[in-house]
């Protein structure tokens, strides 16, 4: 495969979930082994290949991103009961 068979291509995500973006990655990674993934200012950059269905990477990388917001946010709350369940 060189560099002629794949595509960059651009998927937006919205401002307020840039900073989920790196640890979502991780796990889109895991279902698409053979794309590359990166970090862009207005979201990610995915290298493809041409025959591959663009709409189902866009939907697990927003999914991932979106996961990964909920798993930030609900943190310290899940730390919080663990502590107060557990405590003496």
């Amino acid at each position: 495969m060189g560099a002629r068979d794949l595509e960059q291509v651009e998927i937006e995500i919205p401002q307020n979930f840039l900073g989920f973006v790196e640890g979502a990655l991780l796990r889109v990674q895991i279902q698409y082994p053979s794309l590359r993934f990166s970090v862009s200012a207005g979201g990610v950059e995915v290298a493809r290949l041409p025959d591959l269905d663009l709409d189902d990477v866009r939907k697990s990388v927003l999914h991932a991103v979106y996961r990964e917001k909920i798993y930030v946010e609900t943190l310290p709350l899940r730390q919080a009961l663990i502590t107060a369940v557990t405590a003496k």
